[in-house]
Parts: C-alpha cells; structure tokens; sequence
C-alpha cells in the first residue's frame, strides 16, 4: 500500500498522545504508577484502528441521523474533522448539543474500558452524528478516527488502588477479555439494529466508510 508508511506514522503519534492522556488520568485516579498505559502497550494485540468517514451532503428534505446515539467500545477515540455534525447527550438531560471542531484541535472520547478499568469514575460519553448545521449542511464531511483498545487479552475489569472503588462483598465483575467484551457489544449493536429496520432508515444516504487495521512491529 503506498500510503502505508504515512498511515503507520499516524498511528504511531495517535498511540503516543492517547498514552499521555491514560498517563494523566492515571495521576488524577491516583492509581500506582504505569497502571492504565501498560494495558494498552503497542507491543500487544489490540483492537486498535484507523478509520476513515466520508459523509456526503444529504437532501434538504431528508436529513437523517448518520449514527445513532452510542458510546465507544474501547478505552480511548482521537478525532480530527473540519465540519459539525458529532453531537453529545448533556449528562441528566435529554438535550443534544454540537462538538464545535476547532482548527489545530482534536476531539477525545472516553470509551467504555475505563469505565471498567476505574469501576464507574470515569464515564464514556454518549454522543450520535447527525447532518452537519447550517451552510455546512451542503459540504461533505470526512473525519480521521483512531480507536484505542486495551490489549486483546486484557481482563476487562477494574483496576487496583487509587480511587477505584473495591468491589462489595456482595459485587461480582464478569470475566471477560477485551477482545470478548468487544466481540459481544459489537454483536448486540448488530442484532439491535437488524431486529428495528426503521433504524436503517436513519443512517446516511450513500455512506463511504473505509476502516483501515495498520499492523505494526
């Protein structure tokens, strides 16, 4: 691929920024030191990839929700894009409220695995993508997307120390890897949407998604 070396930098760099995010998390949970970074060390099998959107403009009388409301499988998402259209769901609302993409920024999404890792300190946003606002509206939209995921023989359950809270006596945490855990929720997405056809009908018009695996030493 003629683009490899290109795609292999960027995970490189996406990887390293995303470790330094865990690392400062790691400080504020107050955990021991290098306990959320070496969960998703490079070096292991993961489920961390690329992905490419390209959303064209929809018909003025049919805009549609190009993906539902949902949250990240994985521990981390880095977003780069140039026109609107991520929404988040307010927290203790039902309100939506546009992700303004700034020029020189990224966007960071807090997934579902350290949810488990921080026993429910830290939470996963709920966000959707709906039709870009205003005059961007007839423009269309690309997004660059990295997805950081812990090892793929990780335990998914919360981590030790800090201010994770120890399981109750009367608590239990599932035993499942992250390759399982992503395995599943993928698979109750899928089953979700193909039990409610009318969900379909929300999805952009001609959608042009290319998702990229960078395999790298």
């Amino acid at each position: 691929m003629q683009n490899k070396p290109l795609l292999a930098s960027y995970a490189k760099h996406a990887h390293s920024l995303l470790s330094m995010i865990l690392t400062h998390l790691n400080n504020h949970l107050q955990l021991p030191r290098d306990t959320l970074e070496p969960l998703h060390d490079r070096a292991l099998i993961t489920g961390d990839h690329i992905r490419f959107i390209r959303a064209p403009p929809q018909p003025p009388a049919d805009l549609r929700t190009a993906l539902g409301a949902h949250t990240d499988f994985g521990s981390l998402t880095l977003l780069f894009n140039r026109v609107g259209g991520l929404q988040v769901l307010l927290p203790g609302t039902n309100s939506w409220a546009y992700v303004r993409p700034l020029a020189g920024h990224a966007i960071v999404n807090l997934g579902d695995a350290l949810v488990k890792f921080s026993g429910g300190l830290l939470r996963s946003n709920i966000h959707r993508v709906v039709a870009p606002p205003g005059k961007q509206s007839t423009v269309t939209r690309y997004s660059l997307v990295y997805f950081m995921r812990p090892g793929d023989d990780v335990p998914l359950k919360r981590v030790k120390g800090g201010l994770v809270p120890e399981l109750k006596d009367w608590e239990t945490e599932e035993e499942v890897t992250s390759a399982q855990w992503i395995i599943d929720k993928a698979t109750a997405r899928k089953a979700g949407v193909n039990a409610n056809l009318e969900r379909e009908k929300m999805r952009i018009t001609n959608p042009a998604e290319l998702a990229i695996g960078v395999e790298e030493n």
